[in-house]
């Protein structure tokens, strides 16, 4: 259609992967060229047209383009003083890109009586939940609904499915009904909480910088996928290397060999889906057997496929290639290392919290989860972290009024079930919040 963006871009962009995520789990009609391969780029000369402008670049209807950031750093648990302007610079540039194709981007109020950051199955439930009890409720998600589940294959343990059903139905099951009970919906957006001193709230900002006031906050950001640590992993984000796997890159794995680190159920679950495109899926696992942290149904699955390879006790030493992944060296436990050719390595090695940018202000434990309700008052935490006589509720942070759900909270089930409840037990405790501050 003529009104649909055309995104510029390359196989090597390192910002085309959020790019091409934001549009396509946000259902945006989009044209996509890759500038390598696409005849288009040819008949058009649009390398000489772009004059050197930094890929992805955006072309709008109007006329207008848009071009990658300069520094593209994305969101993750390894965020320092020195990455994270880049990091928000790369989530205003995503921010810009959402506005400008029409997604909601902006808040229609200056106030709510609830505040859900993420929207994934915790922060979609507790935005249902608290619309329809009659609270003004805002959900901000920086990246689209469904979170992390989202980009589930399929989810068949989740009670009332026997069929299961993939990450991205019951996204959009989610997303209709919280439109249905009046939840306003940011996408393409993300928040950050400023302290300010008790009994005062803290003031949210969103990545344009507009502030938002609210009553209560439900922090359900969930997590992010836990980075390898083997040398030339980074240098190939984009370029053949991906976190998560989404179950729409499946089908540009025809006839390529695939490589998936992880032993946990999404990586079982990945590995068959893409095993019904790829010609070989080598499944990477540290632990010395499937049954350590995948499910038993998953295993038996996994086990009799004939296009997956399953390689125990195995660490990823190290990536390497040129424009793009070219190979892995990989060890066994005991022998000696040897290099893997493949064309594509997926990374789901089991999720760290993003909450770097709430340090020294909400109460995290050693491995950055946030802690709630009796766990604050642990180790000094009544002086140190909660400033009200009153005992904290369950999944009350160390800032009143905000309460944690999902997986982002310390010592959660990581199940999307486990979610979906502490996300609506998380509005039940927002209303005994608003009652006693009001009482």
């Amino acid at each position: 259609m003529a009104s649909e963006p055309t995104v510029l871009s390359t196989t090597t962009a390192q910002a085309a992967t959020a790019l091409r995520e934001l549009l396509e789990r946000n259902a945006v009609g989009h044209r996509w060229i890759d500038l390598d391969v696409d005849p288009l780029a040819r008949v058009f000369d649009f390398h000489q047209r772009l004059d050197g402008k930094r890929l992805p670049v955006v072309l709008f209807p109007d006329g207008s383009l848009l071009e990658a950031p300069e520094h593209y750093v994305d969101f993750s648990p390894a965020l320092n003083e020195t990455t994270s302007p880049w990091a928000w610079a790369t989530m205003a540039w995503l921010n810009e890109v959402a506005r400008r194709v029409g997604l909601a981007t902006e808040p229609a109020r200056a106030s709510y009586d609830v505040v859900v950051l993420g929207a994934g199955p915790a922060g979609m439930t507790a935005a249902v939940y608290a619309a329809s009890e009659g609270l003004r409720t805002l959900l901000v998600e920086r990246n689209a609904p469904g979170g992390q589940a989202g980009t589930s294959s399929l989810i068949e343990n989740y009670l009332g499915f026997p069929k299961g059903l993939s990450g991205a139905e019951l996204a959009a099951r989610a997303l209709e009904q919280a439109v249905r009970f009046g939840v306003e919906i940011l996408v393409g957006t993300a928040a950050l909480g400023r302290p300010r001193p008790f009994p005062q709230r803290p003031e949210l900002v969103l990545t344009s910088g507009t502030p938002v006031q609210t009553r209560a906050v439900v922090v359900a950001m969930g997590v992010q996928w836990r980075r390898l640590q083997a040398p030339g992993v980074e240098d190939f984000v984009g370029r053949g290397v991906h976190y998560g796997a989404a179950p729409g890159e499946a089908a540009g794995l025809t006839a390529k060999t695939v490589a998936l680190v992880g032993g946990a159920n999404s990586a079982g679950q990945a590995a068959l889906h893409f095993a019904e495109h790829a010609e070989r899926v080598v499944l990477l696992v540290r632990a010395s057997s499937l049954d350590a942290s995948m499910s038993r149904y998953l295993v038996e699955r996994v086990l009799a496929h004939p296009r997956i390879e399953i390689r125990t006790g195995t660490t990823v030493l190290a990536a390497a290639g040129g424009e793009r992944l070219q190979s892995l060296t990989v060890a066994k436990e005991g022998s000696e290392p040897e290099e893997l050719a493949v064309e594509a390595l997926y990374v789901l090695i089991g999720g760290a919290p993003l909450t770097r940018t709430v340090e020294g202000w909400l109460r995290r434990d050693p491995l950055g989860y946030l802690m709630t309700g009796g766990d604050l008052l642990l180790d000094g935490g009544r002086e140190r972290w909660w400033p009200l006589q009153r005992e904290p509720l369950p999944l009350e942070s160390s800032c009143p009024g905000v309460f944690v759900a999902g997986d982002v909270r310390c010592g959660s089930v990581k199940r999307v079930a486990s979610a979906v409840g502490e996300g609506a037990m998380a509005v039940q405790l927002v209303h005994r919040y608003l009652a006693l501050k009001e009482g």
